[in-house]
Parts: C-alpha cells; sequence; structure tokens
C-alpha cells in the first residue's frame, strides 16, 4: 500500500487493507480452475441473473463492484494527495502523476489505475505466503538459518541491517529466498493460459483457445533437475544467478502472464528475509512438556497457496539488534 498508494497501513484490523484483502480473496476464488460451470461453458453468461443456477452472475457483478470501488478509491486518494502536496514519496502513482505534470488524461489515469491495482493485487498474498514459506523453511532446516545468518554478520556486520545494496554481495541469502520459491512454490499450477494459436506438445495436438495449466510444482519438483526435491537445500545453486534463475523463470510464470512485479517482489521479499535473520533466531514454539513443535508441511488449496500453521517465536539475537529491528519499523510509520 506504502509502494503503489504512499498509504500506510495502521495494523491488521485497518479497513483499508481489509478491503484489500477482500477483493483480493474475492479474485482467487473466481480465477480458481473449475470453480464456475461458465468456464466450461461460456454461452451460459448470456442467461439471465434471475435463472436457476445462474448465482455466478450475480457473484461476479458484486465482486466487480466491490473490486471497482475499492482501487478507483485508493487511485482517488493517492491523487488528491499528489495534488495537495501531502504525498508520501515515493509511490507509484504519485510519482507517475507528478512525471506527467498534470496532463494526464483520462485514458492514462484508467491505465494507472489498472497498473496500480495489479501491482498491488500481485503482491497481497503471494509475498506473504512467501515470507510464511521461508519461515517454515527456517523452522524445519536451522543448519540454513544459521549458515545465512553467518554470511550477513561477515558481510554486513552489526552495526547496521542489510539494504538493498548488500543483495549482490550476499549470495547464500538470495540462494535460501530462491529455494522458498522451488520448495513450495505459491502458485503450484500457476495461472489459467489459452493458447492464441494452435500448438503441438509432443505427440499431443492442442487447438487454438486450448486452455493450459502449467504444473509449477512437478517443474520445480523434477528428479532429474533437482535431486532431492523436498530437501531444503541453497547450496544447489552454488549461489550462481544463473542456476537461480532457472527457479524464478518458472515461479514467476512465463510469457506474456509473467509476473510484471518479479523485481519488486524480490527486492522486497529480500529485505524481510535479510532483515530478519540479521536480528532474529526464527525458533519453534514449545508444548507444555518444554518440547519443540515443529510444524508440519501442510498448505491450503487455491491457486496461490500459503503454509497451515508456522507457529513460532522471533527470538532478537541481542539488544542492539532488538533496538535496530524497533527503529526500522517505527522509521516506516
Amino acid at each position: 500500500m506504502l509502494v503503489v498508494y504512499g498509504y500506510t497501513v495502521e495494523g491488521a484490523e485497518d479497513p483499508i487493507i481489509a478491503r484489500a484483502y477482500e477483493v483480493m480473496d474475492n479474485f482467487l476464488a473466481t480465477v480458481s480452475p473449475g470453480a464456475w460451470l461458465v468456464d466450461i461453458i461460456p454461452q451460459l453468461k448470456y442467461l439471465p441473473s434471475w435463472t436457476p443456477g445462474a448465482t455466478f452472475l450475480t457473484t461476479a457483478k458484486a465482486r466487480r463492484k466491490l473490486l471497482n470501488t475499492h482501487y478507483r478509491t485508493m487511485y482517488q486518494w493517492s491523487k488528491e494527495n499528489s495534488e495537495n502536496g501531502t504525498a508520501r514519496m515515493p509511490n507509484l502513482c504519485a510519482s507517475v502523476l507528478a512525471q506527467a505534470e498534470g496532463k494526464m488524461t483520462p485514458e492514462m489515469e484508467e491505465s494507472l489505475t489498472w497498473a496500480a491495482a495489479s501491482v498491488l493485487g500481485g503482491g497481497l498474498d503471494s509475498n506473504i505466503s512467501t515470507i510464511l514459506s521461508f519461515i517454515l523453511a527456517m523452522l524445519r532446516f536451522p543448519d540454513v538459518q544459521k549458515k545465512a545468518q553467518a554470511e550477513i554478520h561477515n558481510v554486513v556486520g552489526s552495526e547496521r541491517l542489510p539494504e538493498i545494496s548488500d543483495r549482490p554481495s550476499l549470495p547464500y541469502v538470495r540462494s535460501v529466498i530462491t529455494e522458498v520459491y522451488r520448495w513450495l512454490p505459491i502458485a503450484p499450477l500457476g495461472f489459467v493460459h489459452a493458447l492464441t494459436e494452435d500448438d503441438i506438445y509432443g505427440e499431443i495436438f492442442l487447438p487454438k483457445g486450448s486452455v493450459v495449466l502449467p504444473n509449477i510444482w512437478h517443474m520445480l519438483h523434477d528428479l532429474t533437475v533437482h535431486p532431492e526435491p523436498d530437501t531444503f537445500k541453497p547450496e544447489r545453486y552454488g549461489g550462481l544467478d544463473t542456476e537461480m534463475k532457472k527457479v524464478t523463470d518458472l515461479a514467476f510464470g512465463f510469457g506474456r502472464r509473467a509476473c510484471p512485479g518479479f523485481h519488486l517482489a524480490e527486492r522486497s521479499i529480500f529485505s524481510v528475509v535479510a532483515t530478519v535473520l540479521a536480528t532474529c533466531d526464527i525458533v519453534p514454539v514449545v508444548d507444555e512438556h518444554g518440547q519443540e513443535i515443529i510444524p508440519d508441511v501442510r498448505y491450503t488449496t487455491g491457486i496461490v497457496i500459503s503454509p497451515v500453521d508456522v507457529k513460532c517465536t522471533f527470538r532478537p539475537r541481542s539488544e542492539q539488534a532488538r533496538t535496530a529491528l524497533v527503529d526500522s519499523v517505527a522509521s516506516m510509520i
């Protein structure tokens, strides 16, 4: 919200972020493969809304109205702040408006409204799911956490927090993030594609218009490409960007519908992961007998999946680390 509109979320109960998640939940439910008969029989879209069994029409209308209201309201809010000089910079909408110097046409504003919506919508659930998967991996593979922390200490030290400029010098941390993408891809079946022309895959003829679901999970767990696919092993990339790219090229989609926010997502996730590793030990919670509870690898279902359980404790690595983390969070509010 801050990057796109310059809006600072006040907390989990903030009505703006609550509405954003409602819109995103509606979207994911709508695009889920097989959820709607109309996706299989397109002619059903011509039915009157009062027809028995056509509740999908009223559902779609209500969800579309909420989506339009939310994103247009956020754009107008950002635009007004930009015009009266109170916009929190940098943010996407205000930056584009400033560059236009008051010469935005209605068509340009419409494009900006939905470009901003795409950036926000694309990062809401996906970034959070990736971070939760990272936490789960650190709980199940503590040696990886220690190795990543050691790299940060050797490169950055303890006098400051990691920055984006440190990213090239932290190949193991980058490998950890890449392994999160591979180990538990948040969109295991990618997004639905439709062929724009006839195609042939192996010996299978696929006519134009065929619906295709890319099995991202299988690609990233292929034994011939990734030995021991269920083991979280950042070392498999050797710290090489060329090897990591083989994963990100799949995890972020491909073709014309590849994730447009790839670079933003990579940097924001790096910032969170590196900061957490630099300041905290991620440790399991304990039961009434003092035994550690290691979460199982269990995920929700849907287009975008997320860990079911990542209960843990973030234990500051030092009082200095605690202070640095608190100050960093305070500076963003």
